[in-house]
Order: structure tokens, then C-alpha cells, then sequence
């Protein structure tokens, strides 16, 4: 008998295991733009009913003030961001993890198959190109931590592929990361990012106000 305080919603352009089959990623149907106002109208219901405001938040390929500004026309009360904040300072994965944002083309940001049986956004490295090549072997699993992970045919255990990409160990692992990832070009602070952020938002803003 407890109403959510918030509803994200992460569309297909998101990083690391993707909600949705492979045709639906492409699918214009599927994307977030179209999601978030499908899933406001299904909760304004329960606002309505229960005299309580539940904001849905929207994530997955938001990059830019303008990103924000047209995501919130379409009825999100605000954004979840991750690949945008990987590149700061503050983030505390390791100097080798975040060199391969800003090191990427958009080309290197690509759709594997997790063991965990879902689709997930990755930046291309040796390891993917030797789970590809079926050079990497199936492994006794330490953890057990998704039941859908079959042991007996996942070539790699996907949490030591990601833990030792975010120690820097990229021949061991890979870094998971959204569909702007390859805009990243340098290593900056959180403070800077928001400054860039409202910014960016504000000159949106203004577009629209003249546009109208």
C-alpha cells in the first residue's frame, strides 16, 4: 500500500543491460521520445486517484542541456544521467576505464550478448573481439548472481568483466556506456558539467521562446 516517489523510464540509447530485444533498439517505436508520454499518461492516473504527485524521470542517451529541455517537453519531471558524468574527477572508476570514453569513435559503442541473456551497449575492445572469436571458455561462476547467467555456456563471468574494467583492466573486461559516449574528450568536474548543463538549457529555452 505504498505509491511509488518516482518512475524511471530508460529507453535504448541507456549503457550497460538494455530492457529490450534487438529489434526493438532500432525501432522508432521504442524510443524514449516516445515512452515517456505513454508511461505519464499511465501515471497520471494514479496521481489523480491518490491525490499524489510520482514524477517519472527519463534516462538512457541524454547527453545535453538541449537533451534535457526536449526529453521535459515531452511530460518528464526530470532526467537520469551516467555516461556523461563517467569522464568527471569525481567518478571513481579507474584513469584506463575513462580513457576509453574519450578515446572512442562512434563506431567503438556497439550492441553485445551478456551472459545474463540481455542486449547490452559496450565500447569494442580486444576482450569483445575474443568472446566473438569464441576464444574466451566457460568459467565456474563465483557469484550466482543472476539466475538467467548459464554457466555452462556463458563464455565470461560479467561481473568480473566489469569490475575489472572499472580497475582499469581492459584486456580483462570492457566498459558498458551509452550512445554518446564517444563525445567525451576530456576529463572534467561535475561542477563544470552542470555549469555546461543549464547553459545549454537556458539557450534551448530561448529558441523556443522565439520560435513561439
Amino acid at each position: 500500500d505504498y505509491l511509488p516517489d518516482a518512475i524511471v523510464v530508460e529507453g535504448p540509447k541507456a549503457g550497460g543491460h538494455l530492457g529490450f530485444k534487438r529489434n526493438q533498439l532500432e525501432d522508432a517505436n521504442y524510443t524514449l521520445e516516445e515512452l515517456i508520454p505513454e508511461v505519464v499518461k499511465e501515471v497520471r492516473f494514479f496521481e489523480d486517484k491518490y491525490n499524489k504527485e510520482i514524477p517519472v524521470i527519463a534516462a538512457g542517451g541524454i547527453y545535453t542541456g538541449q537533451d534535457i529541455y526536449n526529453i521535459l517537453q515531452k511530460g518528464a519531471k526530470g532526467v537520469q544521467m551516467g555516461t556523461r558524468f563517467v569522464t568527471t574527477e569525481e567518478c571513481d572508476a579507474s584513469m584506463g576505464f575513462k580513457q576509453t570514453y574519450i578515446n572512442a569513435t562512434e563506431g567503438d559503442i556497439e550492441i553485445i550478448q551478456s551472459p545474463v541473456g540481455m542486449p547490452g551497449r559496450a565500447l569494442s575492445n580486444n576482450f569483445i573481439d575474443k568472446v566473438k572469436q569464441g576464444l574466451k571458455t566457460p568459467i565456474k561462476c563465483p557469484f550466482h548472481c543472476i539466475k538467467t547467467c548459464d554457466v555452462s555456456s556463458s563464455p565470461y563471468c560479467i561481473i568480473t568483466a566489469l569490475y575489472n574494467a572499472y580497475k582499469g583492466n581492459m584486456e580483462g573486461g570492457y566498459a558498458f556506456a551509452g550512445s554518446n559516449a564517444h563525445l567525451a574528450t576530456k576529463i572534467t568536474t561535475v561542477k563544470e558539467i552542470f555549469k555546461e548543463l543549464v547553459a545549454d538549457w537556458q539557450i534551448a529555452i530561448r529558441k523556443s521562446e522565439e520560435k513561439a
